[in-house]
């Protein structure tokens, strides 16, 4: 379009020149949240951005309502006893028996024991989430260092006691999947490898899980979160 002869713009041009800011702006606010986007999705999906200190203590925040709901007054008297000054549980007549029971192993587990149901789900989900994430890692450097980070992870949730997921992150690094990938072992540092040995060492089923029963019962003054398949030996001393 021409300009008016007092050299001011028309107002055709003026349309096309605001509607050309427009266009500007929305594209540069486009960009900028697409750029805010990329920012935040790499810092909340990064499973490295995470420390094994912030993992385990998520898991045990979502661990320990779920065992807290299991109660044990459903199905058990507290007994104590003065001269060692240990208490345990004893079957209550016609409680529930939801863990004496082992009802989370029979056919009508969800309603026999649905509490410790939602308890081995949470197992479950940890332990896949485990394999999920070092299979998803693109190279294998990557891979070693995720591998790494669920180690140090187990390792933190022992020292927090929640023997429960302890057993859920070990049972995922040694499923099929993780424990062939040979190449990805091999990149572990010496005391990532010690340390994963002394968790399995912990954990081994031998004589019924004897180690992690000698451990507990070394812990006795201290609370735990237990691993569930054996917490019958415990509370029922």
């Amino acid at each position: 379009m021409m300009d008016v002869p007092n050299g001011q713009p028309s107002v055709s041009t003026l349309t096309t020149t605001a509607s050309e800011r427009s266009s500007s702006s929305e594209s540069l606010s486009e960009k900028g949240s697409s750029e805010l986007k990329k920012s935040f999705d790499a810092v909340v999906f990064d499973v490295l951005k995470v420390t094994p200190e912030e993992y385990a203590g998520q898991i045990t925040l979502m661990d320990a309502p779920v065992f807290k709901a299991i109660q044990p007054e459903q199905g058990f008297w507290c007994c104590f006893d003065g001269a060692t000054r240990k208490a345990w549980w004893n079957p209550r007549p016609g409680g529930d028996n939801e863990l004496s029971s082992c009802g989370w192993n029979k056919k009508e587990k969800h309603s026999s024991a649905p509490n410790a149901v939602a308890f081995t789900r949470r197992f479950n989900q940890v332990s896949f989430w485990v394999v999920r994430e070092i299979l998803h890692a693109q190279t294998l450097k990557i891979r070693a260092e995720v591998l790494s980070l669920y180690i140090r992870t187990a390792k933190k949730l022992c020292d927090m006691n929640n023997l429960h997921a302890v057993m859920a992150v070990v049972s995922g690094l040694q499923s099929a999947p993780i424990f062939r990938l040979t190449k990805t072992w091999a990149l572990l540092s010496r005391k990532d490898k010690a340390t994963f040995e002394r968790l399995e060492y912990l954990m081994s089923k031998e004589d019924n899980y004897k180690r992690l029963r000698d451990y507990i019962s070394s812990q006795s003054m201290t609370s735990c979160i237990p691993y569930l398949e054996r917490v019958q030996d415990f509370v029922l001393g």
